[in-house]
C-alpha cells in the first residue's frame, strides 16, 4: 500500500487531506507542519510520495525542503499551493516536482496527480537502471566501442577504445570520428571516405574489415572492425563502431605457417605413412604412405581416403571419420585391413588425431603403419591362446580334461590320449582317456621313475619317442602305438602329472610338436591345480559357511538372552534363562551353583542335561580339590579340555568341562558349570559361557535391592515388647497385627528394621506410620521393590546384606502362608532355616507372623522346633 507524507501547516486542511487520502485507500504515514519535521520523518517512515505545501511554517518553505529531498533522496514530490505566482512556479520547477495541485482541489484531481506521479517515478527509475546497465555492459566489453551522432561526432567511448586509440573519452567526445579513429589498409593506404561511409551507411561495405589503427601516439595496431547504425524505429540516430586488437592472431598465423613447413619436413622423412583428409578426400600424403599401398602420389591426391581400405572395412573407416569430424568420441588408434594397388591385402595400424581446423576446414591427421608381419605372428599363436582360454575358462575338472584333449588334437593331433595325475602314494593314475584305450591301461598305475612316463614325471622333462618299437620299457601297453610325446605337467616346481600323446604311425611327431605342446603345459598344469584347489576351497568354504551359520545362531541366542535378562527382575527366572541358553549353545551338561556365605558352601541350584548332580548337592568352600570351589574362590574361569589329563574333583563325570564365576560387586555370587560327555569343549564355547556369566552378573547387579538399615525413631521410653537378638520368633495370629506392633515398638526405639510383607508397602507405611523402614512386597507383580515368591534366593541375599550392615536389627516376615501356597512347605522351611541362620549370625531378630490353621500338625511341629512361639491374645 502506498505510503504518503503530508507537509501542511494548517491543521484543519491537513486533517481534511489525511481523511481524503485514507478514503482513497492510501496510507498516510505522517502529517507534519514544518520542513524540519518533514526531513526528520522522511528517514524514519520512508514514504513512497510527499504532498508538500509550498508555504509552511519555519525557516524553510516547501520549495526549499523539496530541494533538499531532490539532492539526496529519490522520492517524488507533489506541490500543494493556493498561489499560482510565476516566481514561485519558477523556483518550484528547479526541484523537478512530479505535479502541482492548486487549492482548493477535488478528490479526483488529488488521486490523479498521485497516481501519475507514482507512475512517472516508476518509469524514470526503470529508465535509469536500464541506462546504467547498458553503460556498464559497454564499458565491460573486451572490444573497443565508439558511438557517434549523425554528424560523425563521437558521443561515447569505452575503456578498450581509449586504450587502443590513445584518446580518453573526455578528449574524444565532441571530436569527429576520423580524427580519433585513424585507420589504413594493411598496405598503409588510407581508405577515402571510410569514416563517412560508416556514419552514413552504418557499415564498411565493400572494404576489408582487417585494417591498421594508428593511435594518438603513432602506434600501429592491426584491428578487425565493423560498424552498424543506431536506429529508433526507422530514423538513424547515429553509428556504433566496434573494433578489436588482432596482433596475437596475426602472430599466431605466421607461427602456423612456420610450423606447417617444419612438420611437413618431418612427415616427408617419416618411415610411417602420414596423411591428411578433408571432407573424406586426401589432401596430403608422404612417400611412405604411397610406398605402403603401391601408388604414386598423384594417383591418391584428391581421392577418397577409402581407396586404400578393403571393402569389408570401408564402412568402419567411413563411420569413424564422420564421428571424428563431429567431435564424437572414437578410438584414437585402431586397425583395419588395407588394399594395395595390385589387390594385395595388408594389416594396417592407424593413429588419428581429433579433428582440427586447417585452412578453415575440419581436417583429420593420421599416421599409418604396416603391421602385416606382426599380425601373422599373432595368428600363429592364436590357436595356443584359444586353447589356453578354453582350458582356464572353467574349474570343472572334467571339462578341463575335455578342453585339453580338444586343444591337443587341434595343435598336434593324436590317435590316443591319456592324462595322468600324481597321487599322494607316489603313483601315477590315469584319469582321462581318448582313443583306443584298453581297460588294462585305464586301471594301470605307474610308479614314479618307472617307464617313459614315470621318468618324465621324475625329471620334469618332455619326451619324444619317434618309434615306440625301439623302446624296450614303455610301461604302457596301448595297442598300435608307435609315435609318442610325453609332456610333464609342472606348476610351482611341482610335477602334478603328465600328458601321454600318441599316434599309430612311427615318426608322426617332431620337435616342433613337442614345443607347441609345451606352450600349453603350464596352462594345463595351472588349470588342473586350480581346479583341485577350488575343490579344496569349496569344501573348506562349505565347512566355514557351516561354522559361520552356527556362530550366527549362537550370537543370536546370546543377544536374545541379553534382551530377556534386561526385562527380567526375578533371579530364579534369570538363572533358569542362563541355564537354558547354555544348553542351547550345545553343552550337554549345565548347572548353576550358588555360594552360601553363611554356611561357607557352594550349593547346586538348578541344572539341565545328562548326568546332573543330585538335588541339594553341596560343596564346602574349604574343599579346594573341586574345580567349582577353586573357580569361586579364585574368581576366574577354569577350563579343562580333557578331564583325563587334569587332577581335581568333578561334581559330575564329564569328558571336557568349564566353570565360570558370576562375580557381582567383586564377590563370587555363583558359578556356571558346563560340560560335555561326547565332545570336547572349545575355546569358543568358553568365551560364550563367559559372555553369559557377564550377562548374569549384570542382571544380578541390576535387580538386587540394596537396603540401608535405619531406625524409625530413638524414643527414650521403655520397650513394650522385649525380644532377644540371636533368635527367631513366630507370632500366632489370624491377621498380622500383633507382630507389627512388636516390630513398630522395636524400630521406634532405635533398632533398624526390615519388612517382608504380602501387604502393599505404601499401605503398611500409612497404617503404621513407617517412614524410614524399608519394605519388600511379596508379589509376582513386576515392580521395583517386589519379590517373586519363586525368587527366595534373591530375598535371602537381600536380608543377608541388610543384617550384615546392621547388627541388633529386626526382620519381620508377613506372608508365610502365601509363600507356602506359591511354592511348597519344604522349600519355605529350608528358606526359613537359612533365614534364621543369617539372623543369628548377624545378632539380629526374626519375627514371623503365622496363622496356625494354615499348616498341618506336622508342618507346625517342624516350625515349633525351629522357632520360639509367641501366642498373643
Amino acid at each position: 500500500m502506498t505510503k504518503i507524507l503530508v507537509v501542511e501547516d494548517e491543521w484543519i486542511v491537513a486533517r481534511d487531506i489525511r481523511k481524503r487520502l485514507e478514503k482513497m485507500g492510501y496510507t498516510v504515514s505522517a502529517v507534519v507542519s514544518s520542513g524540519k519535521e518533514a526531513l526528520q520523518q522522511i528517514n524514519r517512515i520512508k514514504p513512497d510520495i510527499i504532498l508538500m505545501d509550498i508555504v509552511i511554517k519555519g525557516s524553510m518553505d516547501g520549495i526549499k525542503v523539496a530541494e533538499k529531498i531532490h539532492d539526496s533522496l529519490d522520492i517524488p514530490v507533489i506541490y500543494l499551493t493556493a498561489y499560482a505566482d510565476e516566481e514561485i512556479l519558477q523556483r518550484a520547477k528547479e526541484t523537478e516536482p512530479y505535479g502541482y495541485i492548486l487549492k482548493p482541489f477535488e478528490d479526483r484531481e488529488l488521486h490523479t496527480a498521485i497516481e501519475m506521479a507514482l507512475y512517472k517515478h516508476k518509469m524514470e527509475k526503470k529508465l535509469k537502471e536500464s541506462e546504467q546497465w547498458l553503460a556498464t555492459t559497454l564499458r565491460s566489453m573486451g572490444d573497443g566501442i565508439i558511438t557517434t551522432n549523425t554528424e560523425g561526432i563521437i558521443t561515447f567511448m569505452n575503456p578498450v577504445a581509449e586504450t587502443l586509440t590513445g584518446w580518453t573519452e573526455e578528449e574524444a567526445i565532441g571530436t569527429p570520428l576520423g580524427r580519433v579513429f585513424n585507420v589504413t589498409d594493411e598496405e598503409g593506404e588510407h581508405n577515402e571516405g571510410l569514416e563517412s561511409q560508416a556514419v552514413q551507411k552504418g557499415s564498411f561495405k565493400g572494404v576489408s574489415n582487417r585494417r591498421v589503427l594508428i593511435s594518438k601516439k603513432g602506434t600501429k595496431i592491426p584491428i578487425h572492425d565493423s560498424a552498424t547504425s543506431i536506429r529508433d524505429q526507422q530514423p538513424v540516430l547515429g553509428t556504433v563502431l566496434i573494433f578489436r586488437d588482432i596482433t596475437n592472431e596475426r602472430r599466431m598465423e605466421q607461427e602456423l605457417l612456420d610450423s606447417e613447413e617444419k612438420y611437413k619436413h618431418i612427415a616427408e622423412n617419416s618411415i610411417d605413412g602420414v596423411g591428411m583428409a578433408q571432407d573424406g578426400k586426401i589432401i596430403y600424403i608422404n612417400d611412405a604412405y604411397c610406398t605402403m599401398f603401391g601408388y604414386r602420389r598423384d594417383e591418391l591426391m584428391g581421392e577418397s581416403l577409402l581407396k586404400v581400405v578393403s571393402p569389408e572395412d570401408r564402412p568402419l573407416i567411413e563411420e569413424r571419420a564422420r564421428k571424428r569430424i563431429k567431435g564424437e568420441k572414437v578410438p584414437n588408434s585402431y586397425e583395419f585391413i588395407g588394399m594395395k594397388k595390385d589387390g594385395t591385402r595388408l594389416f594396417v595400424e592407424v593413429s588419428s588425431s581429433e579433428a582440427f581446423v586447417y585452412r578453415n576446414k575440419s581436417t583429420i591427421f593420421s599416421i599409418l603403419r604396416d603391421i602385416t608381419e606382426r599380425k601373422q605372428g599373432e595368428m600363429q599363436l592364436k590357436n595356443v591362446y584359444e586353447a589356453s582360454r578354453l582350458i582356464t575358462s572353467t574349474i570343472d575338472v572334467e571339462r578341463i580334461f575335455e578342453f585339453i584333449s580338444e586343444s591337443i588334437q587341434k595343435l598336434v593331433g593324436f590317435d590316443n590320449f591319456i592324462i595322468y595325475l600324481c597321487s599322494k602314494t607316489e603313483k601315477l593314475n590315469p584319469v582321462y582317456f581318448r582313443g583306443n584305450i584298453t581297460d588294462e591301461v585305464k586301471n594301470q598305475e605307474v610308479d614314479y621313475g618307472k617307464g617313459l612316463i614315470g621318468h618324465s614325471v621324475t625329471t620334469g622333462e618332455s619326451m619324444l619317442v619317434e618309434d615306440l618299437h625301439t623302446q624296450e620299457d614303455s610301461r604302457i601297453h596301448v595297442p598300435d602305438v608307435r609315435s609318442v610325446v610325453i609332456i610333464p605337467l609342472v606348476t610351482e616346481d611341482e610335477c602334478i602329472g603328465a600328458l601321454h600323446i600318441s599316434k599309430s604311425t612311427p615318426y608322426s611327431y617332431h620337435a616342433r610338436d613337442v614345443a607347441v605342446a609345451n606352450l600349453l603345459s603350464g596352462v594345463i598344469s595351472s588349470a588342473i591345480r586350480n581346479s583341485q584347489l577350488h575343490n579344496e576351497i569349496r569344501e573348506f568354504g562349505l565347512e566355514l559357511e557351516k561354522r559361520i551359520e552356527e556362530r550366527s545362531k549362537k550370537i543370536e541366542i546370546l543377544l536374545n538372552t541379553r534382551l530377556n535378562l534386561q526385562t527380567e527382575r526375578s533371579w530364579e527366572k534369570g538363572l533358569t534363562t542362563i541355564v537354558d541358553t547354555t544348553s542351547t549353545l550345545g553343552f550337554e551338561q549345565v548347572g548353576v551353583f550358588l555360594t552360601n556365605p553363611m554356611r561357607n558352601t557352594l550349593d547346586f541350584h538348578y541344572g539341565k542335561g545328562v548326568g546332573l548332580p543330585k538335588a541339594n548337592t553341596t560343596l564346602s568352600l574349604k574343599n579346594t580339590e573341586y574345580f567349582g570351589v577353586k573357580c569361586v574362590l579364585e574368581k576366574k574361569t577354569l577350563f579343562v579340555k580333557d578331564a583325563s589329563q587334569d587332577e581335581g574333583n568333578q561334581v559330575t563325570e564329564s569328558r571336557s568341562f568349564v566353570w565360570v564365576p558370576i562375580v557381582v560387586q567383586d564377590e563370587a555370587f555363583a558359578a556356571i558349570a558346563a560340560g560335555n560327555v561326547s565332545r570336547t569343549v572349545t575355546e569358543e564355547d568358553v568365551k560364550d559361557l563367559e559372555i553369559l556369566a557377564s550377562m548374569c552378573a549384570t542382571f544380578i547387579d541390576r535387580t538386587r535391592v540394596s537396603i540401608e538399615p535405619v531406625a524409625e525413631k530413638q524414643l527414650r521410653t521403655e520397650f513394650k515388647y522385649s525380644l532377644n537378638p540371636l533368635e527367631g520368633y513366630i507370632v500366632l495370629e489370624r491377621k498380622p497385627e500383633k507382630s507389627f506392633k512388636i516390630f513398630v515398638d522395636l524400630v521406634t526405639h532405635g533398632i533398624p528394621g526390615f519388612v517382608i510383607s504380602r501387604v502393599y508397602p505404601e499401605k503398611v507405611k500409612r497404617k503404621y506410620n513407617l517412614v524410614k523402614t524399608p519394605i519388600v512386597w511379596l508379589s509376582r507383580t513386576e515392580r521395583k521393590n517386589a519379590i517373586n515368591p519363586d525368587d527366595l534366593s534373591k530375598l535371602r541375599y537381600i536380608i543377608e546384606d541388610f543384617t550384615k550392615k546392621s547388627e541388633e536389627s529386626v526382620v519381620l516376615l508377613d506372608g508365610l502362608e502365601y509363600l507356602t501356597t506359591q511354592t511348597s512347605f519344604e522349600t519355605v522351611l529350608k528358606y526359613l532355616q537359612e533365614l534364621k541362620d543369617t539372623v543369628v549370625l548377624n545378632n539380629s531378630r526374626l519375627i514371623i507372623s503365622l496363622h496356625r490353621e494354615t499348616l498341618t500338625s506336622r508342618e507346625y511341629s517342624t516350625l515349633e522346633r525351629e522357632f520360639t512361639i509367641l501366642e498373643m491374645d
